[in-house]
């Protein structure tokens, strides 16, 4: 073979070996090929809270728009509590424990304001200043009343007699239902004196196991108590000329809540299920995809929030009384509800391990917080979207 043809085949082969080498190695160092997400499905019916960190939380009324504001969720209360409110002057949170005792909810210990055991409470109410609270002890048919005082920080015993009670125009009045001999008398009870002073709307007025709401200007809305047994009634009646006025045709399991304005009542019923209505008219305020208990709704501004339950007990459960008598705990999400635009919307509320899940009733806003209690421990929650309504930072 001639020497430049061998040339030639050793040049040749150099290449293709050049050629497969460079092949090889590229094949080895080049990333592997984007394979794309497969598409997301939200089966819920309802709108989803950003994750935590993400996007902009939903924020209480009268607040600043911060952008990525997380809220802070804190146990704020460090005993059993049976019910709670929080002073709209100081915003202190105090609590009544289930032996009557009242605490002030601290960050750290709790201040114990009253030291006397009240048996069994069963019910209270706190005045339209924030500065009294009406309570119910013992026996709910023949129960004993007091008012507990936040100025001077003491109870005054009211006297025997008295059956059923709410706050009246002022917080110097109440509303109630007073026995006096054979006779239950619905009267109206003046406390600006040393002793309360009786004046009788309706004489001999028997209406057993109600509730009573003052609705102003001159109205009382009684309601019978909530069961899923048989269908409930509930009544506006004028102070002036004793008329009364069926709200509701009688329904199975009918719960309400009105607001502390008493603008805005929030029903539930077994037929009609959830709905917010306007307080005067009874007309619907605004819509919403999701059914709760009026006792998990904060009613008292233009911004309700309702805590939600997700899980399929509430569903089949027989309500309001399974859920009332503790048969079973729920698992809520929360969702705002604003009346002026319609918009529903989730919250966010930050993972917890610790917390686990939440069952919420009574919650209420003030002064940029969200306060709950938890019926898994029977503990006062606060959930915080940071810059409170006075521009300080919730502690």
């Amino acid at each position: 073979m001639k020497p430049f043809i061998k040339i030639g085949l050793i040049i040749f082969i150099l290449i293709v070996a050049g050629l497969i080498v460079y092949f090889v190695w590229s094949a080895l160092v080049a990333p592997p090929p984007e394979i794309p997400a497969p598409p997301v499905s939200n089966v819920s019916n309802l709108p989803t809270a950003p994750l935590e960190g993400e996007g902009e939380i939903n924020q209480l009324p009268g607040e600043p728009s911060p952008t990525q504001v997380i809220p802070a969720l804190a146990k704020i209360s460090e005993n059993p509590v049976f019910d709670y409110w929080v002073d709209s002057q100081t915003r202190e949170v105090y609590y009544l424990n289930p032996e009557g005792q009242i605490f002030s909810a601290k960050n750290g210990e709790d201040l114990q304001i009253t030291q006397q055991k009240l048996n069994a409470p069963n019910f209270i109410e706190l005045s339209g200043n924030g500065q009294r609270v009406l309570a119910a002890f013992g026996d709910p048919r023949l129960p004993q009343w007091g008012i507990f005082d936040v100025i001077d920080r003491a109870w005054r015993p009211l006297p025997d007699g008295i059956l059923n009670a709410t706050w009246g125009e002022n917080s110097n009045t109440l509303i109630g239902f007073v026995k006096n001999g054979s006779n239950i008398n619905l009267s109206t009870i003046n406390l600006s004196q040393g002793q309360p002073v009786y004046k009788v709307i309706a004489k001999d007025l028997r209406l057993q196991d109600v509730k009573i709401t003052f609705s102003p200007p001159n109205g009382v809305i009684i309601q019978e108590r909530p069961s899923v047994n048989y269908p409930v009634r509930v009544w506006r009646m004028s102070i002036k000329d004793l008329s009364f006025h069926s709200l509701f045709s009688p329904e199975n399991g009918l719960t309400i809540k009105l607001s502390g304005d008493k603008t805005t009542l929030l029903a539930f019923s077994n037929s009609n299920g959830f709905r917010i209505l306007n307080a005067d008219t009874l007309g619907l305020v605004s819509p919403v995809p999701f059914s709760t208990l009026p006792a998990k709704c904060s009613p008292d501004s233009a911004v309700i929030y309702c805590f939600v339950p997700s899980d399929d007990n509430f569903k089949k459960a027989s309500l309001p009384d399974d859920y009332l008598e503790q048969k079973f705990f729920t698992s809520d999400s929360l969702y705002k509800i604003d009346l002026i635009t319609d918009e529903v919307a989730p919250v966010a509320i930050p993972q917890n391990a610790a917390l686990g899940p939440i069952d919420a009733k009574n919650p209420l806003v003030n002064g940029g917080k969200l306060y709950f209690i938890n019926q898994y421990d029977n503990s006062i929650y606060a959930l915080s979207f940071g810059l409170g309504q006075d521009g300080i930072l919730g502690d």
